[in-house]
């Protein structure tokens, strides 16, 4: 029987291996004096770092009930932690960048190659064993854990969907569901170690040339190596950044345009218009989306049968979790006046107009 590991241990397995080649490479890095491998040691702490985000992640994601005062946000936790590693990379990359341009202004002679170029070896070997781990991970959770709303929007077989009385004027026909990608949390702890790879591969690179050359320059290839690190650093941390902090903000999926969903709710007959639309991405899977629809027709078995149309537009944009509020077109009575500016037309107020400049829906307008 074939010894298996939990995803659990094999990222407790890297994150044992990460904090014992930090703390190594860190004494060798000060003892030496080598920036190179300075740098790939505090590469190495931001894979521990993300390792330990994943691990909560998983935890967090074995638990079968969310925290009440979580029940929405609980799913953002690795999207969170992707975040937190990209922008941890960042302020490193940073860092070993201006510490670079120091070393090239006033060089600092390394001591003892031989251990920095063995002390390289050793983690190149140990990034392979991790990657190794990380690897399997990555192909166990993309294989166990597929998102069955991904896989329904990705066919758009529904005969409702495509009916031609019913969406024949609608954008959506010519809108495809783009994929939500690799996870950005497995793919930040990738990143982490693939680019530790590299560096050992510099480190390596710093050790030899100070090594066998008899070349006054020989010095400055450590601060060079440690620059190209922080170059590839903040390289790699930027897209994740951004990525992830699209989705925090709560940005619409990659090319659904709310100007294309107003439009096709508002050719559905009986809806006359629709007005405090959103989208947004919970997480890299699921999309959410609220509005205000304006009917004309007041029985609630009418508005059931838009309901379900404005269902399947939003499926068709990939979005599969919406809330609707009915408004009543015979109930308007035009937007509330306040002085020379004008409230957005919502039927459905908070209080007695205190709190009006807490609501999502008051677009203050000039008369």
């Amino acid at each position: 029987m074939a010894f298996k590991l939990s995803d659990k241990q094999k990222i407790s397995v890297a994150i044992a291996i990460s904090f014992a080649f930090f703390v190594c490479e860190l004494v060798v890095a000060f003892k030496t004096g080598s920036l190179a491998l300075m740098a790939d040691a505090f590469h190495y702490l931001n894979d521990l770092v993300g390792f330990i985000v994943t691990l909560v992640t998983i935890i967090i994601s074995d638990r079968s009930q969310s925290p009440q005062d979580l029940s929405f946000g609980w799913q953002r936790a690795r999207l969170l932690g992707a975040f937190f590693n990209g922008a941890f990379l960042l302020a490193l990359g940073i860092s070993i960048f201006l510490q670079s341009i120091e070393r090239f202004v006033s060089i600092t002679q390394v001591e003892d190659p031989k251990l920095v170029l063995i002390v390289g070896c050793v983690g190149l070997a140990l990034n392979i064993v991790t990657v190794a781990f990380l690897h399997e991970h990555h192909h166990h959770d993309s294989h166990h854990h597929g998102d069955p709303e991904r896989e329904m929007s990705s066919g758009l077989t529904s005969p409702s969907v495509t009916a031609v009385d019913l969406h024949g004027q609608h954008r959506h026909a010519a809108h495809s569901v783009s994929a939500p990608g690799r996870d950005l949390g497995m793919i930040g702890a990738m990143l982490h170690v693939v680019g530790d790879a590299l560096n050992n591969i510099g480190v390596i690179a710093v050790a030899l040339i100070i090594w066998l050359s008899s070349s006054p320059d020989r010095f400055y290839a450590d601060p060079a190596i440690g620059m190209a690190i922080a170059l590839m650093i903040l390289g790699s941390a930027m897209p994740l950044v951004k990525h992830s902090g699209e989705i925090l903000l709560q940005s619409a999926p990659q090319g659904v345009n709310l100007t294309d969903v107003k439009h096709d709710i508002e050719q559905i007959p009986g809806i006359e218009s629709v007005h405090e639309l959103h989208v947004w991405r919970l997480d890299q899977k699921k999309a959410i989306a609220s509005a205000h629809i304006v009917v004309s027709d007041p029985s609630v078995a009418s508005f059931m049968e838009k309901a379900k149309t404005i269902r399947e537009c939003l499926h068709a944009y990939g979005i599969h979790s919406t809330t609707i509020q009915p408004e009543l077109a015979a109930a308007r009575l035009g937007p509330e006046t306040i002085g020379n500016e004008k409230l957005a037309p919502c039927q459905i107020v908070c209080g007695k107009g205190m709190c009006d400049h807490l609501m999502c829906c008051n677009t203050l307008v000039q008369v």
